[in-house]
């Protein structure tokens, strides 16, 4: 897998932004440097170009009107120039300008040109020119025609050595600007580095985890940090609950094999009559089925902590009938309630119609009851009730035993927990049940909760989200 780094990712980013800052200010100030020495180049194009404008003289000879002194001129080297007369008389001129003159006499202002291999800015000056001023016929007026150029290159080797300038500064500056930004961006992600050296301390022997106040300080990284802090939690109460589950199972899996094996050791100690194999036989076979009851409770419990509690075939949602499946359950179970001269009471106020599969729910009612059942003393009674209230299923199991203690509810769920073990074992628990109870609700979207009744024994509380079907029958109240 490729390595990707926040603080490269940062750090390249900005040298990008600071790459294209610099360029744009680079061409930003070339613009404006461009635009400053074309008006500067372009003053002093008009003022040569005014000033060849005040070379033109009277001529000593009337008829030849005008001419071109210029003596008194400085002409720019390099420079090309025509001067005409309204006539078309050339004043003046310098070779090579001809083609310019041609296209730019009639175009007052500024024009470019290229002139044997060389950039020329040409300037046209239309200007009149009055010989006599003090004649009585207000003197000749001439109509001079100025076109005066220099070399313009010289102007694009001052921009480009601007835009050097302002380059090279940009760069230089991004680059010490990118070393205090690579500085800063370490300093500022320190709460994080804090977070994660935290956070590689935890190992299976030690899940105690807090946050650093750089990172609980930092708004960005505190949500990280108390989620961080959270999700240790929940994984520490699994992994303790998986640990526990792990060896209250080889402990149960393990007293139950050491019975077996007791027993079979113990009839192969000395010959015994056949009765006494009968009977040792027999109390093997009921080890054996004791055995086989917990493997097949822990199957159960794993089938359906791992079930996602959706139909991922796509088909039908399983429901059935509580009431039917709390019916089902109460036949299994008269037996024991009968040995022990309990009395077993079903009741239901309005069909009830669950998203659960018919063996699951027979297996809810049957360890509820039976769960009811073993706390309950001989002659009494346990009564499970179904009510409809708005979206729910309500199923609650009542008996009439000696209750639980407060410091046992926090554990009633867990697998293999017994408030009373000697009692529980005896009387065949596994300390499955609740467990496998919670899962199903789980499942199903449902809950689960045990208390105290105030008029003594235990109430125990299922809700389940209830499904709108019309039954075929509606199986009356059973007592």
């Amino acid at each position: 897998m490729k390595s990707v780094s926040i603080t490269r990712r940062l750090v390249g980013t900005l040298l990008m932004l600071e790459l294209v800052s610099a360029l744009a200010l680079a061409l930003a100030a070339s613009i404006h440097e461009y635009r400053v020495q074309i008006q500067s180049f372009d003053a002093s194009l008009a003022a040569d170009a005014a000033s060849m404008m005040g070379a033109v003289q009277d001529a000593e000879d009337k008829n030849d009107g005008v001419l071109l002194d210029l003596r008194t001129v400085h002409v720019a080297r390099n420079a090309l120039y025509r001067v005409e007369d309204e006539r078309g008389r050339v004043l003046g001129t310098t070779g090579n300008i001809e083609p310019a003159f041609t296209a730019f006499a009639t175009l007052p202002g500024f024009h470019n040109r290229k002139i044997s291999g060389h950039r020329y800015r040409f300037y046209t000056l239309h200007a009149v020119r009055i010989v006599d001023p003090a004649d009585p016929d207000g003197g000749a007026v001439h109509h001079i025609t100025i076109l005066y150029g220099v070399p313009s290159e010289h102007v694009r080797r001052e921009v480009l050595e601007a835009i050097r300038f302002y380059a090279i500064a940009g760069i230089l500056l991004s680059g010490v600007i990118v070393i205090l930004i690579v500085r800063v961006i370490k300093k500022r992600l320190a709460p994080v580095h804090q977070l994660a050296a935290e956070a590689e301390r935890i190992n299976s022997a030690n899940w105690h985890f807090h946050a650093p106040e750089s990172a609980l300080e930092t708004v960005e990284l505190r949500p990280l940090a108390k989620v961080l802090e959270a999700a240790l939690e929940r994984v520490q109460l699994s992994f303790e609950q998986q640990k526990r589950f792990t060896n209250d199972a080889a402990h149960e899996l393990k007293t139950d094999l050491t019975i077996v094996k007791s027993s079979l050791q113990l009839l192969s100690m000395r010959k015994r009559t056949v009765e006494e194999y009968d009977a040792g036989i027999a109390l093997s076979l009921r080890d054996f089925t004791r055995l086989e009851d917990t493997v097949q409770k822990l199957l159960t419990l794993a089938r359906l902590e791992q079930a996602t509690g959706t139909n991922v075939d796509g088909g039908l949602q399983p429901s059935c009938s509580l009431l039917e499946a709390a019916e089902e359950a109460a036949y299994q179970i008269r037996p024991f309630s009968e040995l022990k001269s309990i009395e077993l009471i079903v009741e239901s106020t309005a069909p009830a119609f669950v998203p659960l599969p018919r063996r699951e729910a027979v297996l809810l009612c049957s360890n509820l009851l039976m769960n009811a059942v073993q706390h309950t003393p001989g002659a009494g009674r346990v009564h499970l009730q179904i009510a409809h209230h708005a979206d729910k299923i309500i199923l609650t199991v009542r008996d009439w035993g000696e209750g639980i203690l407060e410091e046992d509810r926090p554990y009633l769920f867990h697998p293999f927990y017994r408030s009373d073990v000697s009692r529980s074992r005896e009387s065949g628990g596994t300390g499955l049940g609740l467990a496998i109870c919670k899962a199903i609700c789980d499942n199903s979207g449902g809950t689960i909760d045990i208390a105290n009744h105030a008029e003594g024994g235990v109430l125990v509380t299922v809700l389940l989200p209830a499904l709108v079907e019309t039954p075929t029958s509606v199986t009356p109240a059973v007592k």
